[in-house]
């Protein structure tokens, strides 16, 4: 038996400890404003939940119901939206929701060992990964179903009467968590010796699956989320078009190969899990072979091999280990949350860091079973602080023009006018549960295009029909970025091709307005701005806010700003050619915007903007 020295405890919790107050120092320096710190699709959920608690239905996308949001996690804010009277608030509760959520996970995963020192040192590095703390307040539900996948999992040998209705709720917090379900729910009833026996682990599972599936179907028309099928599909499709299917189902296909997404979670905790895995059956005296695949791989140029060298490293330290047999609950774990990479990379081709937050949960599982070790769990606390480099967050700055456009739409168009948007999110949030507070007459008709929390649309758009479709629905306006309109299908989510009717975003889109912010640049390609556009030939186009040429400032935003340094705003009327610059106090000019149509730019400056305007024609 192994027994720890007093000096390497407290070394391995001092550890622990340095790696929970580095990964809340990463936290609170990465902290950014609202519109870039919650994605897009978080407001989907927010949306939801609002109508819901006002009464107009599970409702985001204009006119339709949908099951296109994680269920509990949605209906748990609209909760909060009852508690407390209002549903804007929810892009301010809903970090600090999914943060109460983390902190509560952390005291799940102590319970994962009844060693003292291993529960500290768990509970500590659980706090500070980056990975989680990050995703925890995405206003998602990426913070809720981790606490329900590391529920189920320390809870995983209760009563079947527990273990049924927690089956159940993890797979509404997240659907990706099924497998998880299953294979605890067959690990459970391995020991089965007949058919009856067997036939035990099947309700858990079932009912899992029917109950979200039921009100799927209720919401959507279909026993898959809305938000299953849209991006995979157009992804599929896109970059089957512009590269081949097998190249992409090799290059989605690696990472599943414990590859990127497995060191992003924790490399050294599923390095050990592996190592635990393997070790009862591999062979001492082969002990050295994965580590020099490993070390021949990497001198031939391959990379991602990060996951796969600590568990080559940890079978040829270890080669005495006595690990007799393979433990089925390892085991369970490792395939059932496993399967989310499987899903996302390889089968959807649709791979999100949040999706990988459950899976930190492998490594914590690993590192129990190992806490005597000391060494280890010193090694693993280390290890976690320097992997935080990996935890970057996402290049969403471009959500501040979707912002801006979603609270200034309405100086633009009357708000009878329905708008189409594939990126929906943050506008119809801005033009739905914040319309009261943004000087807007009512609340706008938004329709989401991507199909993600809008069947029909969806429904469009595989059927190369989403022009006709938007005048049957009487919409005449689109606002998004430029590059959703493309029909290039090498352009990340470009969908111009399946608006069908010969559409041609050159000819049949008119510019009307432009929305941007200075220094601002989406991470894809043409993502300068939001841009609302008239869909030439379908009624009158609407008269621009600013005449060309003029520079006219827009009132302060109102109460409802979530970034109280920039409430300066200004309307430049641009004729083809010309550009808008800032020239500082200094004398130095900044180019702030150039256009080639005419169009109306609704610029926001920031505080740091000192000096004046000036506008150069060509």
């Amino acid at each position: 038996m192994i027994r720890p020295a007093p000096f390497l405890d407290k070394l391995a919790v001092i550890a622990a400890g340095g790696a929970a107050v580095w990964g809340l120092w990463c936290w609170v320096e990465l902290h950014p404003w609202l519109a870039t710190r919650l994605r897009d699709d978080a407001f989907y959920e927010f949306v939801w939940a609002a109508n819901l608690f006002e009464g107009r239905g599970a409702v985001v996308s204009d006119g339709v119901t949908t099951s296109g949001v994680q269920l509990l996690w949605s209906l748990m804010l609209a909760g909060v939206a009852w508690l407390f009277g209002r549903a804007d608030v929810l892009p301010v509760l809903a970090p600090w929701l999914g943060l109460l959520c983390h902190v509560a996970t952390a005291f799940v995963v102590g319970r994962l060992s009844r060693d003292r020192v291993t529960r500290w040192c768990l509970m500590l590095c659980w706090l500070g990964h980056p990975l989680l703390l990050r995703e925890a307040e995405n206003g998602q539900e990426t913070a809720l179903c981790v606490f329900f996948a590391a529920t189920i999992v320390v809870l995983r040998d209760t009563r079947e009467r527990w273990f049924l209705p927690l089956s159940v709720l993890t797979v509404l917090a997240r659907s990706d968590l099924f497998a998880l379900v299953l294979m605890l729910s067959l690990c459970r009833h391995r020991h089965a010796k007949s058919v009856r026996g067997w036939l035990a682990a099947v309700p858990a599972p079932l009912l899992a699956l029917f109950v979200p599936s039921a009100i799927n179907y209720w919401l959507g028309g279909s026993w898959l989320p809305d938000s299953a099928l849209p991006m995979a599909w157009l992804f599929h499709t896109n970059l089957t078009e512009a590269s081949g299917f097998w190249s992409n189902q090799w290059w989605f296909t690696r990472p599943a190969l414990l590859g990127s997404p497995f060191a992003t979670a924790s490399a050294f905790g599923i390095g050990l899990m592996v190592f635990q895995l393997i070790r009862p059956w591999w062979p001492a005296a082969l002990r050295f072979v994965p580590a020099v695949l490993v070390g021949v791989a990497s001198a031939l140029g391959v990379h991602d091999l990060l996951t796969a060298g600590w568990a080559a490293l940890f079978l040829a330290l270890f080669p005495s280990v006595r690990l007799r047999r393979l433990s089925p609950r390892l085991l369970a774990v490792m395939l059932g949350l496993s399967a989310i990479v499987v899903l996302h990379w390889a089968m959807r081709w649709y791979p999100r860091d949040y999706y990988l937050a459950p899976l930190v949960i492998v490594g914590f599982v690993a590192m129990a079973r190992f806490g005597r070790w000391r060494i280890l769990l010193l090694a693993f606390a280390i290890v976690q602080i320097q992997d935080s480099w990996r935890i970057m967050p996402e290049p969403l700055a471009g959500q501040q023009e979707m912002q801006l456009a979603g609270l200034s739409l309405h100086t633009v168009l009357p708000t009878a006018e329905r708008v189409g948007c594939f990126n929906s999110g943050i506008v119809t949030f801005c033009t739905g549960p914040l319309a009261d507070r943004t000087g807007a007459d009512g609340r706008r008709g938004i329709v989401n295009l991507d199909g993600v929390v809008d069947s029909r649309s969806f429904a469009a758009l595989q059927n190369g029909r989403l022009s006709q479709w938007l005048d049957e629905q009487g919409v005449r306006f689109l606002l998004d970025n430029p590059m959703q309109f493309e029909l290039d299908p090498s352009v990340p989510h470009a969908s111009g091709i399946y608006f069908g009717d010969g559409f041609d975003p050159a000819n049949d889109l008119v510019e009307v307005a432009r929305f941007d912010v200075p220094r601002v640049r989406d991470s894809l390609s043409r993502g300068d701005s939001v841009r609302l556009y008239w869909r030439r030939g379908r009624g009158e186009m609407p008269a621009r806010p600013v005449a060309s040429g003029e520079l006219k400032p827009m009132p302060p935003r109102s109460r409802s700003s979530t970034h109280p340094d920039t409430d300066r705003r200004v309307w430049w009327g641009a004729r083809p050619g010309d550009s808008l610059v800032f020239v500082h106090r200094d004398g130095s000019r900044e180019l702030l915007a150039s256009t080639e149509v005419e169009t109306a730019v609704l610029m926001e400056l920031s505080s740091d903007f000192d000096g004046h305007l000036e506008i150069e024609s060509r």
